[in-house]
């Protein structure tokens, strides 16, 4: 029988009356996997279920075969960054990994060496001996990770790591946690409320939204499912006239509007992308309609999700 990295069945958990999981059934195979959705969706109370700090209100768990809650054994092999910077201010960077590494069951003396390769790991070896009071954002996100793989743990958990990060940190997470991926062979639950930031670490991803699983693939699967999303393409053209009139003979094309702010575009509505991008390559070329801008103004994650839960 296969064994996954993730299994939950009719998993619900609510504070008095708001239901913040609604009886999520998923299995999740072993790899990095995105778990996506909007801020308020349930990210984090999955997460935190996962990890053992919340309790189920009911259903079932496990995580690589095993029940989590009050089983210290599976928790063992688990690292945790979480969303929130909850960080001793006036600590090292070093001090602050080495103490969770002690915590975690490690000898002083094997939590320091723990410590510093941990920190090295994540580039912040120049900075370990600096108080964490002076960090950037980034080196914080990058500390709070060292902290979650310093004892070693078979399984990652991290939540929006990089959330309010520059392009260049994200960039370097993004490859830092592929690494702990690709070449030490963990698997990894990743949170985000953006879909591109995922897209660039796993194809593997779990949607969530208001506590319930609603789609589950890869994400070339998810890009099919936004090209049935009707969505809005804002093109800047000269020949405004010409090109609606051209666009309203194709049934794919469901409405062309002047934009009400800026009359130099129009804002053209559409339920199969691939058809329209194809038909717009023609224009340009054969029609020699000009196309100076063109944008998708919500073909994005929050589109997928009013689709699918207006779908079920």
């Amino acid at each position: 029988m296969k064994e996954y990295f993730i299994e939950t069945y009719d998993l619900n958990k609510w504070y008095k009356e708001v239901m913040a999981l609604n009886k999520i059934t998923v299995k999740i195979d072993r790899g990095i996997v995105g778990l996506l959705g909007p801020n308020g969706a349930g990210k984090s109370t999955f997460l935190n279920i996962a990890t053992a700090q919340l309790r189920q209100s009911s259903g079932e768990i496990y995580v690589e075969g095993s029940e989590v809650w009050n089983n210290p054994e599976i928790l063992k092999r688990f690292g945790f960054c979480p969303e929130q910077e909850i960080l001793f201010e006036w600590m090292t960077g070093r001090k602050f990994v080495r103490e969770l590494a002690q915590i975690s069951g490690l000898s002083r003396e094997a939590a320091n060496k723990a410590a510093v390769e941990a920190i090295k790991l994540v580039g912040l070896t120049e900075a370990m001996d600096r108080a964490i009071k002076g960090y950037s954002k980034g080196m914080r996100q990058r500390i709070k990770i060292a902290q979650a793989i310093v004892h070693d743990p078979e399984i990652l958990f991290l939540d929006e790591p990089l959330q309010s990060t520059d392009p260049l940190v994200r960039r370097e997470l993004v490859q830092l946690i592929q690494k702990l991926g690709r070449d030490f062979g963990k698997n990894i639950l990743i949170s985000s409320h953006i879909l591109h930031e995922v897209e660039r670490i796993t194809n593997k991803i779990l949607l969530i939204y208001s506590g319930r699983a609603i789609a589950q693939g890869s994400i070339s699967e998810i890009r099919e499912l936004m090209d049935k999303i009707p969505f809005t393409i804002r093109i800047k053209t000269p020949d405004r006239k010409r090109l609606a009139t051209i666009l309203l003979d194709y049934d794919f094309v469901l409405n062309v509007a002047p934009d009400i702010e800026n009359f130099e575009y129009i804002n053209i509505r559409t339920n199969n992308s691939n058809a329209f991008y194809k038909l717009i390559q023609e224009l340009a070329v054969e029609s020699k309609v000009k196309i100076l801008e063109m944008a998708t103004l919500d073909a994005g994650l929050e589109a997928i999700f009013d689709y699918l839960t207006k779908r079920k």
